[in-house]
C-alpha cells in the first residue's frame, strides 16, 4: 500500500493535518477522493486498534464486513455510502455476531463515519454509470446489465437510466429499486466545493456534449455536473 504525507491527504478526510503522531499515513489503490482504507478507518478513525497488525487479526478472524460480506484485506478501499459491519468474537471464536453498523457518509465537507441500526445496515445506494445488453446462458430474451459506480454488475429486469441510483440489498445481493434521476428527485452532492449538500433537482440543462443540473439547495439554486450529484431519494 502506498503511504503520503499527512499533509497532503484530501481536505475530506477526517484527522487532523497536523500533530505529534506519525507524518506519513497508508492510502487505498483506489482514488483517494472516492473514499478511506479499511486500515485507516479502524485505527485511526474509530481507534479500535492502535496497529496494522491489529487491524489484520481482525479481518482474518472474520469481525469486519463491507456491505455484508467478509473482507480480510485490511487495505481495502472504503467508498462513500459503504456500510462497515463489526462483529465480536465469542469464546469459541465465532464471529458472526455483529455488534456495530457505521456508514461511511460526508458530514460538514468531511467523509464520516455514522453509526446506523440494523435495518439501514443491510442497503447501500450507488450511482448506476453504465448499461449493457448481455446474452444469458439459456434464455431467448437478452438481458439488461447494471453497472454501478462502485464495481457491482447486476443483471435485472427492472427500468433505470445511466445517472439513477441503484439502492441495492447487501444481504440478498440485487437490486431492491430505482431511485431516478428526475425534477423533484432529492440529490446529495457528492464531489466539488458543495460536497456534503442535499437539495432537490430542479431541471436540466442540455449542452452540446452532456449535462448539467440544476440544483435547489437550502438557499440557492446551483448548476452541477452529472459526477458530482447522486439521487438519494
Amino acid at each position: 500500500m502506498a503511504h503520503i504525507k499527512k499533509t497532503n491527504m484530501p481536505n475530506t478526510w477526517p484527522i487532523p493535518r497536523k500533530g505529534k503522531r506519525k507524518r506519513f499515513i497508508a492510502v487505498p489503490s483506489h482514488a483517494t477522493g472516492k473514499g478511506i482504507s479499511l486500515l485507516f478507518l479502524l485505527r485511526d478513525v474509530l481507534k479500535l486498534a492502535k496497529t496494522r497488525k491489529e487491524v489484520r487479526y481482525m479481518t482474518l478472524n472474520n469481525m469486519v464486513k463491507i456491505n455484508m460480506k467478509f473482507r480480510q484485506d485490511e487495505n481495502f478501499p472504503v467508498q462513500v455510502f459503504d456500510v462497515l459491519n463489526l462483529s465480536s468474537q465469542d469464546s469459541h471464536g465465532d464471529s458472526n455476531n455483529i455488534i456495530l453498523n457505521y456508514r461511511l457518509e460526508i458530514v460538514n465537507k468531511k467523509f464520516n463515519l455514522v453509526e446506523i441500526d440494523e435495518k439501514e445496515a443491510g442497503k447501500k445506494i450507488v450511482k448506476v454509470i453504465g448499461k449493457k445488453i448481455v446474452k444469458v446462458k439459456g434464455k431467448n430474451k437478452n438481458t439488461v446489465q447494471m453497472n454501478l459506480d462502485d464495481g457491482q454488475n447486476f443483471l435485472t429486469n427492472l427500468k433505470f437510466n445511466v445517472g439513477d441510483s441503484a439502492v441495492i440489498d447487501s444481504k440478498k445481493s440485487l437490486v431492491a429499486k430505482i431511485l431516478s434521476l428526475k425534477k423533484g428527485a432529492k440529490i446529495e452532492v457528492i464531489g466539488g466545493k458543495h460536497i456534503g449538500e442535499k437539495g432537490e433537482m430542479a431541471g436540466i440543462k442540455e449542452l452540446s456534449r452532456g449535462k448539467d443540473y440544476e440544483i435547489k439547495l437550502k438557499n440557492r439554486n446551483v448548476i452541477l455536473p452529472y459526477k458530482t450529484i447522486l439521487v438519494i431519494e
